[in-house]
């Protein structure tokens, strides 16, 4: 493990966000994980002899400013795509370092959009878009697959 720096802990400003072909889309937050169906496998007097693996499931979420969210979308025209259902980003990378300390990589790739919250509220000085969907092509985090 390595050591901290100076007692420094990676925090939001540790983060370097890129999503493939959204150079000029910023992120307010990012929210991504995976997991692995595990059943157990029953034997002679109900004890558990073994497990079976079930299907894997990989979330991703990010939520922006609705002027980052206008620009996704301007993006996703010039692609040709007409749905904003229909796109898929190919690739996000989140790197997390802060300086004098190995940098960690997380790629998440093929990821598809299913869900989109819109929210404003008296007293809001801005608005923001949440945008849910999955990973199809999994998540990595420095190159081990889950």
């Amino acid at each position: 493990m390595d050591p901290l720096i100076n007692g420094k802990s990676y925090d939001w400003s540790s983060i370097d966000f890129h999503m493939t072909n959204m150079n000029n889309v910023q992120i307010q937050e990012v929210d991504y994980g995976d997991e692995q169906g595990l059943d157990p496998v029953y034997g002679k007097g109900g004890r558990i002899r073994g497990y079976g693996t079930g299907n894997q499931k990989n979330t991703f979420k990010i939520t922006l400013l609705r002027e980052d969210y206008d620009e996704m979308c301007r993006v996703i025209k010039s692609s040709g795509c007409k749905h904003f259902y229909g796109y898929m980003i190919p690739k996000v990378t989140v790197s997390y370092a802060d300086e004098g300390a190995k940098t960690s990589t997380d790629v998440i790739t093929q990821i598809v959009f299913n869900k989109r919250d819109f929210k404003g509220a008296q007293g809001d000085t801005s608005l923001k878009v949440t945008i849910e969907g999955m990973a199809i092509g999994g998540i990595s985090t420095n190159g081990l697959e889950a």
